[in-house]
């Protein structure tokens, strides 16, 4: 069996999914070791993986109860 290998473009077109775990194992080693060897793939994948703990720590957030009811009213006045 053949081992598979990433270049950039495709590195870059499946970072998304392979933080999320949606890659096959195989397509995953493949990128981690393509990672391994590529800076700029690398400094890719530290960005996307950043803004991926900022959605998820935005989401984690309780938004304020002034807020809700400002935009409760706004909906109340435009219905």
């Amino acid at each position: 069996m053949s081992e598979v290998q990433v270049d950039c473009e495709e590195c870059q077109e499946q970072v998304h999914d392979y933080l999320q775990r949606e890659v096959n194992e195989e397509l995953s080693k493949a990128i981690t070791a393509h990672l391994a060897n590529c800076d700029h793939c690398d400094d890719v994948y530290k960005v996307e993986n950043d803004l991926n703990q900022v959605i998820r720590t935005s989401c984690e957030t309780e938004t304020p109860e002034e807020v809700i009811a400002r935009i409760r009213k706004h909906i109340a006045e435009l219905g």
